[in-house]
């Protein structure tokens, strides 16, 4: 069962960062105003070279791989359950990083989240 957390919170951790790196990425790109074929390709090409988006998928995608390695070794009906952690992860990456703010029914959620997983992991 340790080995399972460890793998959890490894693919939870590089899931999160690459939402965390996603959300600076198109910060910095902008708007997603798309009228006609002309704007999708200019804002493709904004995607294409901004390396924190490039980074973002480069990181989900190794969580792909991740998650397959997981499922290969644990049961789905535990395992699944579990990626609820990045929710937990993400809400306080985004307090931190991001500087984002969180209210108390976030701050409720998180606990409530963290509990159902020391549920699951309890023997």
């Amino acid at each position: 069962m340790k080995n399972l957390l460890l793998w959890i919170l490894f693919y939870t951790l590089v899931l999160a960062f690459s939402q965390i790196l996603l959300k600076l990425g198109v910060s910095q790109v902008g708007g997603f105003i798309i009228k006609d074929s002309k704007d999708l390709f200019f804002l493709t090409l904004q995607i294409i070279k901004n390396p924190l988006i490039i980074l973002g998928i480069i990181l989900m995608a190794s969580s792909f791989f991740l998650w397959i390695y997981i499922l290969s070794w644990f049961k789905l009906g535990l395992v699944f359950p579990l990626t609820a952690l990045v929710y937990v992860f993400v809400a306080l990456m985004s307090y931190f990083l991001l500087g984002e703010k969180l209210s108390a029914l976030n701050y409720f959620g998180i606990i409530l989240i963290a509990t159902g997983i020391f549920f699951l992991l309890y023997k």
